[in-house]
């Protein structure tokens, strides 16, 4: 079960098992995936309709 604790700087921190951290690590993934993919989408868009040109092509 996460706990929360005080450092010797007084600053909080949470402490979990080894489970409970590696349960939350498929979202930051899964973020990270969906915005490169939205990106890529978007310049093949622009590439397309011609509003990107690429170098050496006119």
């Amino acid at each position: 079960m996460a706990t929360t604790k005080i450092d010797r700087d007084g600053e909080a921190h949470t402490e979990m098992t080894t489970t409970e951290a590696r349960q939350g690590a498929h979202a930051g993934v899964i973020w990270v995936l969906s915005v490169s993919l939205a990106l890529a989408v978007i310049a093949g868009f622009a590439l397309g309709f011609g509003w990107i040109t690429l170098p050496g092509r006119p």
